[in-house]
């Protein structure tokens, strides 16, 4: 079980828009990238991010994964995803866009 919920707050709008996946809910290949996306990222053992400053109409986003009992929240900025991050932010970011 596999559940993740994506925020990404900000821009030049100033709107927030939000993805809340639960993966069995998914088609298997895609529940299958997005587990092999968080095991990679190594996201139950990133250490958080320090917060950069405001960026004036810049994204923040708020990533939540619940992989069976265990939880994390990590606050992100588009300045401060950590590289191993990156690749599961953007393909979550392309799915807000559907």
């Amino acid at each position: 079980m596999m559940r993740i919920i994506f925020e990404r707050t900000g821009g030049f709008m100033g709107r927030t828009v939000s993805l809340n996946l639960d993966l069995a809910d998914l088609p298997s290949e895609q529940a299958q990238t997005l587990k092999r996306l968080v095991d990679e990222s190594d996201f139950f053992n990133l250490t958080e991010p320090p917060p950069n400053t405001i960026m004036r109409d810049g994204f923040n986003y708020s990533l939540t994964v619940t992989k069976e009992k265990t939880e994390r929240t990590l606050h992100l900025s588009e300045r401060n995803i950590p590289n191993g991050l990156r690749p599961l932010v953007e393909d979550l970011i392309e799915r807000m866009r559907k």
